[in-house]
């Protein structure tokens, strides 16, 4: 998907007078594209005019119009938005901006660091042998909660940063004091 520069200052023209930390979202409803009034998050592909942010969208709405475009054509004396296939010249999908994100050498030391850690858990968890019911099913519960905590790190660290940003930072103030 790729929005085209007259695109966005008709958006920008939109939302002329509003919150300026609100923008248009495209968002599907009942199978047709609609523009609605929301707020931008970290996961969204954003499209700015000058300084402001002018569209959010989804990473899954963005590859469902892989190869089109939104611009601006005169219909009926009116200035209007519209979806059109992208021409040779534009690009058929728009990256989003990750100018901060986890370097994949980053990525791939701390997925192995869990796992030894998921590894560890493991060999905890076999080692539980005796003790009364109780004792063992609450230790037993504390390191499975644990296990899936790990888990879902990896996950997270493949799906976003894996908290990279928050990790600079400390690093950052860590250093600095």
């Amino acid at each position: 998907m790729h929005v085209t520069d007259e695109a966005c200052a008709m958006l920008s023209q939109l939302l002329a007078g509003r919150d300026p930390g609100r923008c248009l979202r495209l968002s599907t409803v009942q199978g047709s594209y609609r523009f609605v009034l929301d707020e931008p998050i970290e996961q969204d592909v954003l499209f700015r005019c000058e300084d402001r942010i002018v569209l959010a969208v989804s990473e899954t709405i963005s590859r469902d119009l892989w190869g089109i475009t939104v611009d601006c054509a005169w219909e009926q004396g009116k200035k209007k938005l519209i979806f059109r296939k992208a021409r040779a010249d534009e690009p058929f999908d728009t990256v989003k901006e990750e100018p901060d994100a986890a370097p994949p050498g980053w990525q791939a030391q701390e997925h192995e660091r869990l796992l030894a850690e998921i590894a560890e858990i493991g060999r905890k968890i076999a080692s539980l042998r005796g003790g009364s019911k109780n004792v063992l099913r609450d230790q037993l519960q504390v390191l499975e909660a644990a296990k899936q905590e790990k888990w879902d790190a990896i996950r997270a660290l493949w799906a976003g940063d894996g908290g990279w940003h928050k990790r600079q930072q400390a690093a950052m103030t860590a250093d600095s004091e």
